[in-house]
């Protein structure tokens, strides 16, 4: 009889203490880990390319980025659980629209760019785990789902000047929280908050075909009002190292690398400050033809991330199309 009360003791305090993990799981409203959910608005090599910093001649510009994105992280924060893996799978359709116009007085060219990325479809899934070392036990539970629609739009003001080997764009860029947000979900579409992109570029290109291009920017981040959190400001790089062959064909490799600045902040980010960075390189491949009297670019890259902490990490393949109108 003694026996028997024990054991169900024991039972009673080991139901007990699971129920309590689970509902404090459940009910926990704070992302665990850096620029809340492991991303930002900043996709990853998504400034990096050839000739950033240079723009030629004034016109409208069109561009269209088709990018996929396989990605995975490890204790993250989804649809108001915390997942202790989660694997994402994201194709984006990005399209780029951008005036410029030349300003004598200035003695370069002034211009606005917009982007409107539609997430052709997103597939998230998570494992949540839950181990009770005392009774040695595991308890699991998964989560996926699918979406695809607008993603957050954004508009860039920006002035652009040559100086014979030398080209440099100031571009402050502004995202707007137009995707579908929804804290109990596993598959948003926007962050739900505004960032303020304080973004530059440059690029050096010589006669002989040789390149170098940078793009620097710094993300402050608005608060998601959705819970209550201020992922921290971040600092990004992206980098090509290029070799032009002729007028039509450039090849080269491409780099980035991205590091929060600032803790998270706001009575969302209850369990503390967490750092994110990562960092990834590829090869980018470019081809010009004309077509229909215009010069055309297909441009390709893929970036792997060597490395990367608090952040979502993977691939990311780009296919894009580019032209001068």
């Amino acid at each position: 009889m003694n026996r028997s009360r024990k054991g169900f003791s024991r039972l009673l305090r080991a139901a007990f203490a699971v129920a309590a993990a689970l509902g404090l799981l459940a009910s926990a409203r704070t992302p665990v880990l850096a620029t809340e959910g492991g991303t930002s608005h900043y996709i990853q090599g998504s400034y990096g390319d050839f000739l950033m910093g240079f723009i030629p001649a004034e016109g409208f510009y069109v561009r269209n980025d088709f990018i996929y994105l396989a990605q995975s992280m490890s204790q993250t924060f989804h649809g108001g659980r915390i997942y202790s893996k989660v694997n994402a799978y994201t194709s984006i359709d990005l399209l780029k629209l951008s005036y410029v116009a030349e300003v004598p007085a200035m003695g370069g060219y002034l211009g606005l760019a917009a982007g409107v990325p539609i997430i052709v479809n997103t597939n998230v899934g998570g494992s949540l785990n839950i181990q009770d070392q005392r009774n040695r036990r595991q308890y699991s539970k998964t989560g996926d789902g699918d979406r695809g629609g607008l993603s957050d739009v954004f508009l860039a003001p920006l002035a652009a000047w040559n100086f014979g080997e030398c080209h440099l764009v100031v571009m402050p860029t502004v995202f707007f929280p137009t995707g579908y947000y929804d804290k109990k979900v596993l598959t948003n579409l926007g962050m739900n908050y505004y960032t303020f992109d304080a973004n530059m570029a440059f690029t050096w290109l010589n006669a002989k075909g040789y390149e170098f291009s940078f793009n620097a920017g710094y993300m402050i981040n608005s608060r998601n009002t959705a819970t209550r959190y201020t992922s921290g400001n971040q600092f990004h790089l992206d980098w090509t190292a290029a070799y032009h062959y002729d007028q039509r064909l450039a090849f080269g490799l491409v780099g980035y690398v991205v590091a929060q600045t600032t803790p998270d902040s706001g009575p969302g980010a209850s369990l503390g400050a967490f750092y994110s960075s990562s960092a990834g390189l590829g090869p980018i491949l470019s081809y010009t033809a004309s077509i229909g009297g215009k010069d055309v670019s297909f441009i390709a890259k893929w970036l792997c991330d060597v490395g990367a902490e608090n952040r979502m990490t993977g691939n990311a393949v780009y296919a894009s199309v580019a032209a001068k109108f």
